[in-house]
């Protein structure tokens, strides 16, 4: 199940990605309109999209290690969230110290921590018993 979920934010990454940044600066940033993302941050996006789309349909030993990434990932952002925005800051935008975050992301963000845990160990699990 988790598969098709990632086939589908994948597609939209991969197709709309400039739409994705938007809506996540939207969210997460106090003012929006006034960052300067990177030259390479919206087609990160569309490239992230398309990797989460290959992977989730190759499935086997490709998804397997992605599950394990992701569980890295969650673990990053629930135990580290604040180094973890610092960092994906860095890489995203052009002027860093510009970048303000909404009041109350590092919650969302350990949020996504859990969830991402949760997942990757659900599949990992998941696919054990499988074989």
């Amino acid at each position: 199940m988790a598969r098709v979920g990632f086939v589908l934010v994948g597609l939209v990454m991969a197709l709309v990605p400039a739409r994705v940044r938007e809506a996540f600066e939207k969210l997460a940033l106090k003012k929006s309109g006034e960052v300067s993302p990177s030259p390479s941050f919206t087609p990160a996006i569309r490239t992230e999209g398309v990797i989460f789309v290959v992977v989730s349909v190759l499935g086997g030993s490709v998804y397997r290690v992605s599950m394990y990434v992701l569980g890295l990932a969650g673990a990053i952002a629930l135990f580290v969230p604040k180094q973890a925005l610092r960092f994906s800051m860095n890489i995203a935008y052009e002027n860093p110290e510009t970048v303000e975050w909404k009041d109350g992301l590092v919650p969302v963000i350990r949020g996504f921590g859990v969830l991402y845990l949760l997942i990757a160990l659900n599949e990992v699990k998941n696919r054990s018993r499988e074989t």
